[in-house]
This record gives structure tokens, C-alpha cells and sequence, in this order.
């Protein structure tokens, strides 16, 4: 009984390491979490954005971008730089989500029909806050 207890123990903990992350590396947990393929994400100028913190790198290959700022009206106002960065991807998404601002852009033409952009953006609107 008691190995069956341990089990269950040791089986909860592996659920819940991992939860609580709050900031940018929340958000990119949760993509991890829905079995995106995060990668080479590290912190980039978060001054051109208007944020407090910044980081990029991709989600399934596409590129992205996660910013934390001080509060909802300064994510607003990032909202713009962000549509810079994206340029002129052919396929793209910013979005917002209280002081978080996610943007993730089709730079080479491989998601030309926004299915990837658009799981992306329905995990980023479904992460609780």
C-alpha cells in the first residue's frame, strides 16, 4: 500500500513541476506543454519594444516573440513595435493578453496558409493568466 501511496505522490509532483511559471517563461511552457517545439529562445531588446522583458527565438519554426510588460496600457502600446518586427511576414500574428504580448511571424513561407500561426495564437489566448 505504502509503494502505491509513493507512486501516486511522486506521480502528482511530475504533474505539477512546471506549473506556477509565471513571466515570459510561463507563456513558453504552455506552448511546450501543448507539444509545440520551442527553441533558441533568449532575451532581446526589450527597450525597442517598450517592455520590461523580451525574449525570441521559434515555435515550430516559425519566429517568435514574448514580451512581459509593466502593465496591460504599456503592452498596448508595445502593440505596434511588435507589428514592426513582424515586417512583412506573409503570414503573422500579435497578440495581447494583459501585460503579455506574443507575436509570431512566417518568415520563410512554410505556414502559408496560417495553420500553425493560428494554433499558436489559440494557445497563447487560452493560458491563464
Amino acid at each position: 500500500m505504502a509503494s502505491v501511496l509513493q507512486a501516486a505522490v511522486l506521480a502528482t509532483l511530475a504533474l505539477l513541476s512546471g506549473c506556477g511559471k509565471s513571466g515570459i517563461a510561463g507563456e513558453l511552457q504552455a506552448f511546450t506543454d501543448t507539444g509545440h517545439n520551442v527553441a533558441g529562445f533568449n532575451e532581446t531588446d526589450a527597450g525597442a519594444m517598450g517592455a520590461k522583458k523580451c525574449q525570441a527565438g521559434s515555435i515550430d519554426q516559425l519566429a517568435a516573440l514574448v514580451c512581459e510588460y509593466s502593465s496591460t496600457d504599456a503592452a498596448a502600446l508595445g502593440q505596434n513595435a511588435a507589428e514592426t518586427w513582424v515586417g512583412e511576414a506573409g503570414t503573422a500574428v500579435v497578440l495581447r493578453r494583459g501585460n503579455m504580448l506574443f507575436a509570431a511571424a512566417d518568415r520563410s513561407g512554410s505556414d502559408a496558409t496560417g495553420k500553425t500561426i493560428s494554433a499558436l495564437g489559440k494557445v497563447f489566448r487560452r493560458i491563464k493568466k
